[in-house]
């Protein structure tokens, strides 16, 4: 069976929409839970745009909710070293979830999508946690190693709650993507043909 994205096309102006629309939930999922640290539901969205639609909307995804997130930063101000390692903590999310949607086929059960997403989701969140912590360690001038053990229990309240809500998230949205909001969305061969006939 051909991949959905190899059968299905988006026009440009329904991409920007939703490239803006999956932003700013990523962004709403940064704030919505700051007041338990290292809870986040941005991540989740920002894997969850790449593996729907693609390496493209989750690298925009990336990029402009960065500069939003640095900007309205609520744990303090812009930090140039720890942004930079987050943009491509969150670059290796968007491009791991890219890989997943591409190989996954519209028959997959849901069961072992699930198990699947829940270990990205702890091998993602380890290799982010890690790469900003490096951040963190060049900002304040701390050996890598004791910034990393003076970490260790947000890193894993990080990893067990993205681990969870990659798993619990992901498989419904690309659901509702692909059933109830298909037409809305994406254009089928058969529409592209008859827009050219049209034209």
């Amino acid at each position: 069976m051909k991949a959905f994205r190899a059968r299905y096309s988006m026009k440009p102006s329904r991409r920007v929409s939703i490239t803006s629309i999956m932003t700013a939930l990523a962004v709403i999922g940064n704030y919505s839970p700051v007041a338990i640290p290292n809870v986040e539901l941005g991540s989740t969205i920002l894997v969850t745009t790449a593996f729907v639609f693609g390496f493209p909307m989750g690298f925009a995804c990336v990029l402009l909710m960065s500069i939003i997130y640095a900007s309205f930063n609520p744990w303090g101000p812009f930090l140039p070293l720890i942004w930079l390692t987050q943009v491509l903590g969150w670059l290796f999310m968007v491009a791991v979830g890219a890989i997943l949607g591409n190989r996954a086929s519209e028959n997959r059960s849901g069961a072992p999508q699930r198990r699947e997403l829940a270990c990205v989701g702890a091998f993602v969140t380890i290799f982010f946690d890690l790469i900003t912590t490096l951040g963190y360690s060049w900002t304040y001038d701390i050996p890598y190693l004791v910034a990393l053990i003076s970490l260790v229990p947000f890193m894993i309240i990080h990893v067990v709650s993205n681990t969870m809500l990659f798993a619990a998230v992901t498989p419904g949205i690309d659901s509702i993507m692909k059933t109830q909001s298909l037409s809305a969305i994406w254009v089928s061969p058969t529409e592209t043909l008859q827009e050219l006939s049209e034209e």
